[in-house]
């Protein structure tokens, strides 16, 4: 019987920049807007197919700067610690799945 065994997490550093709304408080009421640059930061994937973008704070913050152990999908148990794994790939086949899905009711009119 052959184990389903995945690394909890996988994490892959963005390229570039991206674009980011600032909001401030007024004194006199309301909010003030700014666009700012910041980097790109990084994608966390996980098994399931999800996945969550986080900046390099939030990424050290949440734990996801440190290794990810390998579970047993199918108990959950944690089996030892992962090299290098491949759940973006995952991830892509998710998206890739809802989008032809949302195409596709398009095209018939749902």
């Amino acid at each position: 019987m052959a184990q389903n065994i995945k690394p909890r997490y996988e994490v892959h550093e963005l390229e570039g920049t991206r674009m980011k709304t600032i909001a401030s408080v007024r004194k006199e009421g309301g909010f003030d807007y700014e666009e700012v640059e910041v980097p790109a930061g990084y994608m966390v994937y996980f098994p399931s197919g999800s996945s969550i973008r986080l900046s390099e704070a939030e990424l050290k913050e949440q734990g996801f700067d440190k290794p990810a152990a390998l579970i047993d999908m199918d108990s959950g148990d944690e089996v030892g610690m992962v090299q290098h794994g491949a759940l973006k790939a995952k991830a892509d086949q998710v998206i890739a799945r809802g989008r032809r899905k949302g195409s596709q009711q398009k095209a018939s009119g749902e």
